[in-house]
């Protein structure tokens, strides 16, 4: 079975929006895994009464990522052979890209993005800034020619269950980690789909969080170069340490989830009556 991962925190008015938008998709598992909120978020999916949504819970918001790997967690435990990863707040209609990534899978694609920069100039000097280290992981990876400044970090992707189960899960917590697994192993990795980042629907940010998750982005790209070269995969070049939100990540829930530690919390919200259980 192919499984949906949509992370989200406060994302009132647009997780059911994303995930009715998905509905129709040949997906026999959307989890949500909502962290942190303190709007209506819980309470519309709730209300949202669809069989194959099972909701994972956190009180705590988790940081960026973070979700995703619990998400997928959950998603192998349930046995899905291929995962289709979607941002909580992209309310675009991009059926037809995802149902792509997901026909990418059953090529035997093991990593199939998105390229969401068709235009090679930026919108933003910031993204520029985010762009050059995404292809300065990707030639060093020698991925170049094959997908450009593609990234799981952005935009909507889908990864193999053959793939995730050579990636120690908390690595997920840094997405560009998989691309360096994805050339450690010998697995497949393809731009699947095109789709400029205006059409995800992404809910827009003002600063300081866009600067500060453009330093994100960035520390994730060097730590990602330097674990490639073997070296210790810090976030730090020419004297600039590239922290921004990753000191938010809560790696210490993931490591009590991922070691059974801390059950997850699974609702379910068939029939608008919630249903709780733990694994």
């Amino acid at each position: 079975m192919f499984a949906a991962v949509i992370p989200a925190c406060n994302e009132a008015g647009r997780l059911v929006r994303v995930i009715k938008n998905l509905w129709a998709l040949p997906l026999d598992l959307f989890i949500p895994v909502l962290n942190g909120c303190r709007d209506a978020t819980l309470a519309e999916v709730l209300n949202f009464t669809g069989s194959r949504a099972k909701i994972i819970y956190f009180p705590e918001a988790l940081g960026p990522d973070v979700p995703r790997a619990i998400g997928t967690l959950y998603a192998l435990d349930q046995g899905a052979r291929g995962l289709l990863y979607v941002d909580g707040d992209m309310v675009g209609n991009f059926n037809r890209e995802a149902a792509l990534l997901l026909e990418a899978l059953e090529r035997n694609v093991d990593l199939a993005l998105c390229n969401c920069y068709p235009e090679v100039k930026p919108r933003h000097p910031l993204a520029g800034a985010v762009l050059y280290y995404r292809g300065l992981l990707n030639q060093e990876l020698g991925l170049w020619s094959d997908i450009g400044y593609a990234t799981p970090s952005h935009g909507p992707h889908a990864i193999s269950r053959r793939l995730l189960l050579q990636i120690p899960l908390a690595d997920l917590a840094v997405p560009p980690l998989t691309l360096v697994h994805a050339t450690r192993t010998g697995c497949n990795v393809s731009v699947a789909v095109t789709l400029d980042h205006i059409y995800l629907g992404s809910r827009q940010r003002l600063d300081p969080h866009a600067e500060t998750m453009a330093v994100t982005l960035i520390g994730d790209c060097i730590q990602a170069i330097k674990t490639a070269r073997g070296e210790t995969p810090d976030r730090s070049t020419a004297g600039c340490n590239y922290l921004g939100y990753d000191h938010a990540r809560r790696r210490d829930i993931l490591v009590r989830v991922l070691s059974g530690q801390r059950p997850l919390m699974i609702m379910s919200s068939f029939h608008n009556v919630p249903s709780l259980a733990t694994i």
